[in-house]
């Protein structure tokens, strides 16, 4: 009987264990409303990480979105230094994970990016004893208004 017991116990713990480490609610996904399906893809550990994820919609309303703003000539710079740094990190992965579902999987196409679409983006810089600057941590979510697609792109390495 204690041994079923201590079974038991440690089965509740390790699904306490597991749910608790569970990704939450991502806020500016949430504002979206109901997506219609998505494909995420990651590759890292506990703490370094990089992921890469597409959410289908069929009614978004990003014009009036908290987050989301409209494209404009002026946010392809800081747009292509994110996705600069991202697909840098999808090739280090690359080149020591080559199966790797965030590298298999990686299919964006930055010609898609107009002014019609919206973006959020969140990031953090850290400069270097030398002087250099560099990203540290990002999220950066594109809504490609043509295709009705969330494209995400995250980076914490």
């Amino acid at each position: 009987m204690k041994k079923q017991i201590t079974v038991v116990l440690v089965c509740v713990v390790f699904l306490l264990s597991i749910t608790s480490c569970a990704v939450p609610e991502d806020k500016v996904i949430v504002s979206l409303g109901e997506y219609e399906k998505n494909e995420f893809f990651t590759s890292g550990g506990f703490q370094d990480y990089t992921d890469y994820a597409k959410y289908y919609f069929t009614s978004a309303n990003v014009v009036e979105n908290k987050y989301l703003n409209k494209v404009h000539e002026t946010d392809f710079t800081i747009i292509n230094t994110h996705l600069d740094d991202f697909e840098g990190w999808i090739e280090t992965i690359k080149n020591s994970e080559p199966l790797s579902e965030v590298v298999v999987n990686y299919d964006f196409d930055r010609e898609i990016i107009g002014t019609e679409d919206y973006v959020y983006i969140d990031s953090e810089e850290h400069t270097w004893s030398d002087g250099h600057t560099s990203l540290v941590r990002y999220n950066v979510y594109l809504f490609d208004t043509q295709t009705q697609v969330l494209y995400y792109f995250h980076n914490n390495i």
